[in-house]
């Protein structure tokens, strides 16, 4: 049975899940994976939990958003418990982290490259609003424009379009 100080500091599965920004039943599911625990119980049997289960689930949520599966979550919560210490826990944690770093770093590099498409391919579209051809984006009558030239320049996404 929880005091009267701890009852002032636990709060029930659905304030939990909303303050957390996820389900009900995320909270539910992770709790039967064992990545949090409640705190204690209401006098009618509800499960309550406090502000270290918040902080738990805001770390899940972002081990979750770089792309890691509950599983190896799971490994990294429960990883300074499995190996008795601290230092192969750090060696653990460095070995996740930098993995989980060189696939965001490739990700920025793409999502980069697919900026500077789409931002030369609005160029192009934007100068085709001021164009008096009849056809637009045409290969034959487009080939002098300027907002196409050098042919190095043109986005790929309009290679298909332009050929």
């Amino acid at each position: 049975m929880l005091s009267e100080n701890d009852r002032k500091a636990v709060m029930q599965i659905g304030d939990l899940a909303k303050r957390a920004g996820i389900s009900v039943r995320a909270v539910r599911y992770y709790e039967e994976l064992g990545l949090i625990i409640p705190t204690g119980h209401s006098v009618g049997g509800f499960r309550l939990y406090g502000e270290d289960n918040l902080k738990r689930l805001q770390v899940i949520n972002f081990l979750k958003e770089l792309g890691l599966t509950l599983t190896e979550i799971r490994q990294i919560l429960l990883a300074k418990k499995q190996s008795g210490g601290d230092r192969e826990t750090v060696k653990y944690l460095q070995s996740v982290f930098k993995e989980k770093l060189g696939l965001v770093e490739s990700k920025v590099h793409a999502l980069t490259k697919m900026r500077n498409e789409l931002g030369n391919a609005l160029r192009i579209l934007d100068s085709c609003q001021c164009c008096d051809h009849k056809v637009l984006l045409d290969a034959i009558c487009c080939g002098d424009c300027s907002s196409l030239n050098p042919r190095e320049a043109v986005p790929s996404t309009f290679e298909v379009i332009l050929q």
